[in-house]
């Protein structure tokens, strides 16, 4: 009788299932923007005062163009973080 060797089934190889990052709410993103323009205010504050102006009007701008891409107005998060 021929030898039969029984036939191992091999287990299924397991798929990595890559995690879909956090979605971070909207006060968060808001926070993470606000910080981002109060470090710039004090980095500008370390220089020249001839230079402070450009460096603050570009951190304001790059503050309303980040909030702007949210859909928030100026001003609105504090209507909102109240109800």
């Amino acid at each position: 009788m021929p030898d039969k060797t029984s036939a191992k089934k091999k287990p299924p190889k397991v798929a990595v299932v890559e995690k879909a990052p956090r979605k971070v709410g909207l006060p968060t993103q808001l926070a993470a923007i606000q910080t981002k323009y109060r470090n710039a205010l004090l980095d500008a504050a370390d220089q020249p005062f001839a230079a402070q102006g450009d460096l603050i009007r570009s951190a304001l701008a790059t503050l309303l163009a980040e909030k702007a891409a949210l859909g928030v107005k100026d001003g609105e998060e504090e209507a909102g973080a109240s109800e």
